[in-house]
């Protein structure tokens, strides 16, 4: 109280870092070409639509009238366009629905990921991103049918506890986030790659490369921005082209959003997915492997600060009394996903055992892990 009674017209070189007028609230939003948002989010794009396209978008700007303080950092007048103030929007960019059966019991596993995403509407650049995950699970006696999958994640968006509805989870990564007036250096996700054993695997299992590869990009990202703290640029892989991301907001607009060049880049190597089945007497164990490879490089330089292969091992046991029943790509995306979130770990904190059980030259990768992580603690 007294430093600004003081001297209010002296700000911190760390205080002027930040946006501090108020945001303007841009809304709920899919991200991708709209073409493709029945393909990568079907239940909440159906969910979306309804009450005249506003329901989501009404119940997130509802909760956030609710919240004093989140209040007063946004407008919500409309933007004619031509502002230079910061917008904000909710970005969905993953849905996910797995089913398990176990014991004679359907487990449906859904997973949904969003961004806390803040953009200049007159330049079309985005100046941050801030990814979140949530993962939730409901049982059913016999399999679950899509109206259930879908009310599992109507549920998400609207349930009173915060704990579950990702809404709120939003709000609260919103409340601690300070959004940067402006960036010195980028970090971007630029590109992932499917070695044609991985991508045969995915095609077996009747899913979408394409889609997968944009999947992978998203989880690349939540997990450095979430092991490191930092915000990323958000990726241009799967359904963005070139330097550009699509995005299509309730309000029906549909910007085009500038992506900065990238002064760090990150890339991504599914190399393949391995899996077998050993027998014994009272049980099954299924093994799954997936392997990949993470890189890290200045663009302008071509100098390189990390390029490791890396992997990650699922053991399950079945016992045969029990009846488990598991579909092998929902093991392999499992195993992908808990990879993907232990690099960007390995890389902000490093950790010996880490590098021992995940590295495939273990400690011998720790140098390119060091650099990765100084690198992060400056981005800060």
């Amino acid at each position: 109280m007294f430093a600004l009674l003081i001297s209010p017209n002296v700000v911190s070189a760390e205080t002027a870092k930040y946006d501090t007028s108020t945001l303007l609230y841009a809304g709920f939003a899919f991200s991708g070409d709209y073409a493709n948002r029945r393909e990568l989010y079907p239940y909440s794009a159906d969910i979306a639509a309804e009450s005249s396209g506003q329901f989501l978008d009404r119940v997130l700007r509802e909760k956030l009238l609710a919240r004093e303080n989140l209040a007063k950092r946004v407008s919500l007048d409309v933007s004619d366009g031509k502002s230079a103030r910061t917008s904000l929007a909710f970005t969905l960019v993953q849905e996910s629905a797995e089913t398990q059966k176990i014991d004679g019991q359907y487990w449906e596993v859904v997973t949904l990921q969003a961004n806390v995403l803040a953009f200049e509407r007159e330049t079309s650049s985005v100046v941050a991103s801030y990814p979140l995950r949530m993962r939730f699970s409901h049982v059913f006696s016999a399999p679950p049918t899509p109206e259930n999958i879908k009310d599992i994640i109507r549920t998400a968006y609207i349930a009173p506890d915060p704990h579950q509805n990702i809404f709120d989870q939003w709000l609260d990564r919103f409340e601690r986030v300070q959004i940067r007036k402006s960036a010195k250096r980028y970090l971007r996700v630029t590109d992932v790659v499917l070695a044609p054993e991985a991508e045969r695997v995915i095609r077996e299992a009747g899913r979408s490369p394409s889609a997968i590869r944009n999947q992978v990009a998203n989880f690349v990202e939540a997990a450095i921005a979430e092991g490191a703290g930092v915000p990323l640029v958000p990726n241009s892989v799967g359904e963005a082209i070139g330097s550009k991301m699509a995005f299509r907001f309730a309000n029906g607009e549909s910007p085009k959003l500038s992506l900065p060049e990238p002064d760090f880049a990150i890339t991504f190597v599914v190399r393949d997915f391995v899996g077998k089945t050993i027998e014994e007497p009272e049980y099954f164990q299924d093994i799954f492997r997936v392997k990949a490879t993470i890189g890290l490089k200045q663009p302008d330089t071509n100098h390189i600060l990390l390029d490791e292969n890396v992997y990650d091992t699922l053991i399950v046991t079945r016992p045969k009394r029990s009846d488990v029943q598991l579909t092998n790509w929902d093991q392999y995306f499992k195993v992908l996903q808990g990879l993907i979130v232990s690099v960007g770990k390995g890389m902000t904190n490093v950790q010996d055992g880490w590098l021992k059980e995940n590295a495939s030259r273990g400690i011998e990768a720790k140098p390119g892990f060091l650099q990765c992580q100084k690198l992060m603690t400056e981005l800060k």
